[in-house]
C-alpha cells in the first residue's frame, strides 16, 4: 500500500468504511459530529466555509504543519473547501475555479453557456430589478433556487411578481420551469477519462431512483455525449460526478452537476445494479488508483426514499410483506410511532430507504409498485 494521508471534508459512510477497510489514515473536517477517527488523528467540527480566506483560516487553525497526500470532499458543501484546501495541505491539486462553479449553481450555468450547453433559461436574483420584466423572460412560474445548495434545500415556485419581491436574498438563481422527467448520470474520472457512466432515472422525483434507466438508444448516446461535453468544458481532472438532467421532448436539457457522489442512496443502487462498490471506486479515483468497472449491469436496481409528509406517525403497515420480497437487498425504517414529522425540507431528509434488485426492468418496476401499496405510514395532523 502506497503512503497515503487522507484528509476529508464532508464525510460520508460510505467513504469512511473504505478507507477503514484499507487502513489508509485519516483525518476529518465535518460540520456536526458524525464519525470518529484513530489515535493520532485529527477530528475537526467547524462550518464548511463558502470563503476561500476563511477556508484557509480554518485549515490553518484546525491542522496546523499537517501534511495530507489527498484532500476528498464528500458532500456538495465540501466541495470548494477541499480545493482550496489542496494548496495548504501539500495534497494532489485540483482547479480551485472548478470547485467554485460545481458549488455555485449560477456559476456554474453561466461558465457553460460559453461552451453551448443546452439549458433552460435563467438569470441572477441581483439581476431581478424589474419582476415584470422577469416573468416576461422566464415565464411562470419561476423557479428560484440557492446558489449553494443541493437537494432542493429552498427551492421556491414563485407564481407572480410579488412572490419575486419577498424573501430576495441576492444568493439564489432565477430559472424557467421546466415540467419534464428527470434523470442523472453518474460517472467515474481519472486523468480527465470518464471511466464509467451509470445513467439514472428519476421514476419519482425524491422517492424512486431506477439504476440503470432504461432509454432509447438514440437519447441514451445524448445524454452521455452532453454529460462528456460538460466533464470536459469544467476541466474536471478526477473523482466522482452527479450530473442531472431534464428529459423535454425537444431534447435533453442541463440541471447541474455536481462533484460528489450522488444521494438519494444511488450508492447504493449503483453497487447491486453493476455489481461492484462504487465508494471503493470513488476512492480509487481520488487516490489516482486503476480500477476495474463492468462493462455491463447485472440486475434492474431501485433505491425508494422514504418520507410520508408531515404529521404525527400513527401506524406503520406492511413492513413484513415487503421484507418477504424475494428482491429486497437493504431496507431500513427510522421512524417510530408517536413521532412529529416536519415538512420536508430537501430531498437529502429522509426517514428511511429501500434498496431492491430485478432480473428485467419490467419486474423492477412491479415491485416498485407493491412496496408503493405494501409499505403504508399513516399520520395524523400536528396542529401549529
Amino acid at each position: 500500500m502506497k503512503d497515503y494521508h487522507v484528509l476529508v471534508i464532508g464525510p460520508r459512510r460510505g467513504l469512511i468504511d473504505e478507507l477503514r477497510e484499507r487502513r489508509i489514515p485519516f483525518s476529518l473536517w465535518q460540520e456536526r459530529f458524525l464519525f470518529n477517527v484513530a489515535r493520532g488523528e485529527k477530528s475537526v467540527t467547524a462550518p464548511l466555509w463558502s470563503s476561500p480566506e476563511k477556508i484557509r483560516e480554518q485549515v490553518r487553525k484546525s491542522f496546523p504543519g499537517s501534511r495530507f497526500t489527498h484532500v476528498i470532499a464528500g458532500t456538495e458543501s465540501a466541495v470548494l473547501p477541499a480545493a482550496v484546501a489542496r494548496r495548504q495541505v501539500g495534497a494532489r491539486l485540483s482547479n480551485a475555479a472548478t470547485g467554485s462553479r460545481c458549488r455555485d449553481k449560477l456559476l456554474m450555468k453561466q461558465y457553460l453557456t460559453g461552451f453551448g450547453i443546452p439549458m433552460t433559461r435563467f438569470m441572477a436574483d441581483t439581476d431581478a430589478t424589474n419582476a415584470e420584466q422577469v416573468f416576461a423572460a422566464l415565464g411562470s412560474p419561476v423557479v428560484r433556487k440557492q446558489r449553494k445548495s443541493s437537494g432542493g434545500k429552498g427551492l421556491q415556485l414563485l407564481r407572480s411578481p410579488e412572490d419575486l419581491v419577498q424573501g430576495k436574498t441576492g444568493h439564489c438563481i432565477l430559472e424557467r420551469f421546466v415540467n419534464a422527467p428527470e434523470a442523472s448520470v453518474e460517472s467515474f474520472v481519472d486523468r480527465g477519462r470518464i471511466r464509467f457512466t451509470n445513467i439514472t432515472e428519476y421514476h419519482r422525483k425524491g422517492h424512486c431512483n431506477f439504476v440503470p434507466a432504461v432509454l432509447e438508444p438514440e437519447l441514451k448516446k445524448t445524454l452521455l455525449a452532453l454529460n462528456e461535453r460538460v466533464i470536459s468544458a469544467l476541466g474536471i481532472g478526477w473523482g466522482m460526478t452527479h450530473l442531472e438532467v431534464y428529459l423535454t421532448e425537444r431534447g435533453p436539457l442541463f440541471g447541474e452537476i455536481a462533484l460528489r457522489p450522488p444521494g438519494g442512496y444511488i450508492m447504493n443502487a449503483i453497487s447491486h445494479a453493476w455489481d461492484f462498490n462504487p465508494w471503493a471506486a470513488f476512492l480509487a479515483m481520488e487516490l489516482g488508483e486503476a480500477f476495474e468497472f463492468p462493462l455491463e449491469p447485472t440486475a434492474y436496481a431501485a433505491s425508494e426514499v422514504l418520507y410520508p409528509g408531515a404529521g404525527r406517525v400513527r401506524a406503520i403497515r406492511g413492513k413484513a410483506q415487503v421484507l418477504d420480497e424475494q428482491g429486497i437487498r437493504e431496507f431500513r425504517l427510522k421512524l417510530k410511532l408517536g413521532e412529529i414529522l416536519s415538512p420536508r425540507a430537501g430531498l437529502g431528509q429522509d426517514t428511511g430507504y429501500i434498496v431492491h434488485a430485478s432480473a428485467t426492468a419490467e419486474e423492477r418496476l412491479a415491485l416498485h409498485e407493491r412496496i408503493t401499496k405494501q409499505l403504508v405510514i399513516e399520520l395524523d395532523p400536528v396542529e401549529g
